[in-house]
């Protein structure tokens, strides 16, 4: 008999999280997509999940909002900032073997519009996901909260013939999980990832971006690498590991969340 994931439910602060105990993989291979609005932000929010994903043998794929062509205070060309974040980008991808597109939105300047909804949804079709990640949606960061705003409004578009896009249409329902805030401000989880036996190769991944450290200091985190292992360890702490990854389902009709398609 397969085994099965078993899910247990552990209650916080009033809320319901669900939490899996088992590594119980599906047989088939999975196609997961991870969509960011700056390319730090997979490493920071999802990278140990990836990590699991990968050794468990599916596909992995990245899609980025925007190239992060702000995120400097030591260099002033934009275009140059854009570029090297993409190379960092790129070179974090590797510790997953994903495949990475780029939609070069302005930073900071991420709006919804006609020409974005149409990139975010050639980006969903190109991955022909499973398993989406993005943002939380309660996220005050303006480029976070935009992404997940239309990563949730055009999933729905993915299999419409009619839809202006330059993919072929997909026929998938996928699964939606939006990771926390960052420091974990307005957002309760609702499903724990064990990370522990990945998350020294998460911090590697995380270590490409090296023109990030700087900047960071500049935003008010001065330890980019600690704060990470700090998030970490207190999410795993609530669930009884080292480290953890925490997310929340999206749900609406025909998109209900199916926890058991986790690592």
């Amino acid at each position: 008999m397969k085994p099965r994931k078993i899910l247990a439910t552990v209650v916080l602060a009033g809320w319901t999280a669900y939490c899996g105990m088992a590594e119980a993989q599906p047989a088939k291979k999975l196609n997961i997509l991870a969509f960011a609005a700056h390319p730090d932000d997979v490493e920071l929010n999802v990278g140990g999940t990836l990590l699991k994903y990968k050794k468990a043998g599916h596909n992995i794929f990245i899609a980025f909002a925007t190239s992060g062509n702000t995120g400097s205070n030591e260099m002033t060309d934009t275009k140059l900032i854009g570029e090297t974040r993409e190379k960092e980008a790129l070179e974090a991808a590797k510790f997953y073997g994903a495949k990475v597109r780029f939609l070069r939105n302005d930073d900071e300047r991420l709006l919804d519009t006609k020409e974005t909804r149409t990139q975010v949804l050639d980006a969903l079709r190109w991955a022909e996901p499973d398993i989406v990640f993005t943002h939380w949606m309660g996220d005050e960061s303006p480029d976070h909260k935009m992404t997940s705003h239309l990563v949730r409004s055009m999933i729905l578009s993915m299999p419409g013939i009619n839809q202006q896009s330059n993919e072929k249409p997909c026929a998938k329902l996928p699964v939606l999980f939006m990771w926390d805030t960052g420091r974990g401000i307005g957002f309760q989880p609702e499903v724990y990832v064990d990370i522990s036996d990945e998350f020294e190769e998460k911090l590697k991944a995380l270590i490409c971006h090296k023109s990030q450290f700087p900047w960071m200091a500049v935003m008010g985190n001065s330890r980019f690498g600690e704060t990470t292992r700090i998030r970490a360890a207190f999410y795993g702490m609530q669930y009884g590991c080292k480290y953890a990854e925490v997310f929340r389902a999206w749900r609406t009709s025909g998109y209900m969340p199916n926890f058991k398609l986790l690592p």
